[in-house]
């Protein structure tokens, strides 16, 4: 930041950094749980022209809930199946609709319904000249013949009010039958069918108005759709669509949310209002969101990323917020490698450490909160309405203090594995090969010194040697020139 914007928007004073990254995480799973809710609400007003707002409000809060979450980000699975099933089952029409097995039904008994899945589908009556005459839908094929039709049958007969299929029943008729993996597909696809085909025992349309269960607006939006398999694409275009702008509005809200909390715990620690600064610099932090969603349309895809993921795997799409994390993994690997070049290795080291930490413990608490919110709510039953509140600020207070202790573990680690980056591994062998040299060129200048101190160990001996016999010499010398002194006074 330039100095002049550090004038015109002085340092923060916030919180330590684990209470910090607690609370944005609580911000962040608080606000995901609402805009869900929000999107995944009941309509308890269906065809209000002007729905009270407090209804729409308490319908959102009832809503807020983990698999409220789920439930949205698995709508993508929905769209899907349909449009393969289209071209599989030929669904647009009953003429042209294969089905997955039959069964039979004479004189109220039922021959065959044991082979018959107890899962989602739609199943069609035909009687015994091959005529459509009751389509119908259930969550539970089998449990709903044998404890819905069947039994309902029995009991008009001992009541002497026949039951709707009665002909149908004691005649003989077949029932065939087509397995899907949601309720939702299942009454599209039951409504689709009654819509084009209008069978004489209900021929009513269903979802033909706004509906007022989550389960039927959205299977009225792919019913409305399910005319082909370009229609249902289109309506998957769409709805991938509106996952992106909600993905956008989630992200400045939770952006101004912080901000927000940001501006209250400096007041709280400085008691300076700087209410101008303040209103400045949270519409910057806002901009610069929309600025990045400009610049860098790839992150706009974040949405229709988590749709076809959803659709393509029931099995992640499970846990909604693991999208966004291997989305965002993928986003820091790019930025990783594009900016290797430029990136020191301890840069390197801290990017990589950074990115592991916050997207694995993300990963584990979020697919943990749904568990810890249904624990909560048959732990105690009052605490229902306040589960998902609860179970955001524990699964919060948990990231933070993996990632705090994760944070002294994992740089580590990292640091090996970026030592095998090429260009680390490059220097690393530069430098290796560096230290060979010097340690030969010390080993080779250690040598030439063991032989000079072994000359020198020579000389020195030697000279110890010449010493001592110069030094007799210079003894006898001086003894023999002495005497001779001596003998020549006597004689003089």
């Amino acid at each position: 930041m330039s100095h002049t914007m550090q004038e015109e928007y002085p340092q923060l004073r916030s919180l330590d950094p684990l209470a910090n990254t607690i609370i944005d995480k609580t911000v962040d799973n608080v606000t995901r749980k609402l805009v869900a809710g929000y999107r995944n609400k009941n309509n308890s007003q269906p065809g209000a022209k002007n729905p009270k707002g407090d209804i729409k409000v308490k319908d959102t809060l009832a809503a807020t809930s983990a698999q409220s979450v789920l439930d949205v980000a698995n709508r993508g699975a929905g769209w899907k199946e349909l449009i393969v099933k289209t071209f599989s089952h030929g669904l647009s029409s009953l003429a042209t609709m294969k089905f997955d097995g039959e069964f039979t039904v004479k004189n109220g008994v039922a021959v065959g319904l044991s082979d018959v899945p107890d899962s989602p589908g739609v199943y069609v009556v035909f009687n015994k000249d091959g005529q459509a005459q009751y389509i119908g839908d259930a969550g539970k094929i089998k449990t709903r013949w044998l404890a819905g039709h069947l039994n309902e049958h029995k009991q008009g007969e001992r009541k002497g009010e026949p039951y709707k299929l009665a002909t149908e029943f004691e005649e003989g008729c077949t029932v065939k039958f087509i397995s899907l993996d949601s309720v939702e597909t299942a009454a599209a696809v039951e409504a689709h069918i009654l819509k084009t085909e209008r069978p004489p025992v209900n021929s009513r349309e269903e979802l033909k108005y706004e509906q007022g269960t989550r389960a039927n607006i959205e299977a009225q939006k792919m019913k409305d759709a399910l005319k082909s398999a370009g229609t249902l694409a289109a309506g998957a275009a769409k709805e991938a669509a509106y996952n992106v702008g909600w993905d956008v509005f989630e992200r400045l809200t939770t952006t101004m949310i912080k901000a927000l909390k940001d501006e209250m715990v400096d007041l709280f620690i400085t008691c300076k209002a700087q209410l101008k600064i303040r209103l400045k610099r949270f519409f910057n932090k806002v901009w610069q969101i929309i600025r990045q969603l400009i610049e860098a349309p790839l992150t706009l895809l974040k949405g229709i990323f988590e749709f076809v993921l959803n659709a393509l795997s029931q099995t992640i799409g499970k846990i909604y917020q693991l999208a966004k994390n291997i989305y965002e993994l993928g986003l820091s690997a790019v930025a990783l490698i594009r900016g290797s070049e430029s990136l020191s290795r301890q840069e390197m080291t801290d990017k990589i450490s950074e990115v592991i930490i916050t997207s694995g413990a993300l990963i584990f608490w979020d697919a943990l909160d749904p568990f810890i919110e249904s624990g909560l709510t048959g732990l105690f039953a009052p605490l229902a309405p306040f589960a998902p509140y609860i179970s955001a600020t524990v699964c919060a207070v948990g990231f933070g203090v993996t990632s705090y202790y994760l944070s002294a573990i994992v740089p580590g680690i990292v640091s090996l594995i970026v030592n095998s980056e090429p260009r680390f591994a490059a220097a690393g062998r530069e430098a290796y090969t560096e230290l060979v040299n010097n340690f030969e060129a010390n080993e080779k200048l250690v040598t030439e010194l063991n032989d000079y101190v072994r000359t020198s160990s020579g000389l020195i001996v030697e000279m110890e040697s010449m010493t001592q016999e110069l030094n007799n010499n210079v003894i006898k010398l001086t003894r023999f020139s002495l005497a001779d002194e001596i003998a020549a006074l006597k004689g003089n």
